[in-house]
């Protein structure tokens, strides 16, 4: 990633991109865990992802078009990333084919898995949600605190209490 960027940590609880700045960097984690959020007029927060080891995350949109960030990235746990400006980004995107078509795979692939979040968020119960989880990405459930899973999961807190007693009650 040395080509793009260099290497810098987030302590835990700190922001990557808050939302309504302009988010000018895109971030590869190399280490941790990072949550991207929305906060709605009222407070609440809305948890769009969880980034944890080679994964990208920053505001895409925000990042291209210089808009305002529509959500914040914040540290969960201390986290090394590798840090990307606007400039070398689309150096690298113009200058190593190899490097615009992993791009394209990883976009793609975050496109696909967004349209199935999207489905299942409008279609599926909190338990089969939850239990979507546990099976695809047991690591969210090891690492990140309950009230965020909830939030991402798009369920209240103590919904998602009642699934996990349920689940451990049927076992």
């Amino acid at each position: 990633m040395g080509f793009i960027s260099h290497s810098c940590y987030i302590k835990e609880k700190r922001f990557f991109t808050v939302q309504g700045d302009h988010c000018r960097y895109l971030a590869f984690v190399n280490s941790g865990c990072l949550r991207a959020f929305h906060t709605d007029n009222k407070g609440d927060e809305f948890t769009l992802y969880f980034a944890f080891l080679n994964w990208w995350t920053g505001d895409k949109t925000s990042f291209y078009s210089d808009a305002p960030s529509r959500f914040s990235v914040q540290a969960l746990e201390e986290s090394e990333i590798f840090r990307a400006d606007k400039f070398k980004w689309e150096e690298a995107l113009s200058k190593i084919p190899v490097f615009e078509k992993w791009y394209r795979v990883k976009t793609r692939k975050s496109y696909e898995a967004t349209q199935q979040k999207i489905i299942d968020m409008q279609t599926e119960t909190g338990e089969e949600k939850y239990l979507k989880l546990l099976k695809n990405a047991p690591e969210i459930v090891q690492r990140i605190p309950q009230h965020y899973i909830a939030s991402y999961l798009g369920i209240k807190p103590q919904s998602l209490s009642r699934i996990r007693k349920n689940i451990l009650k049927d076992k």
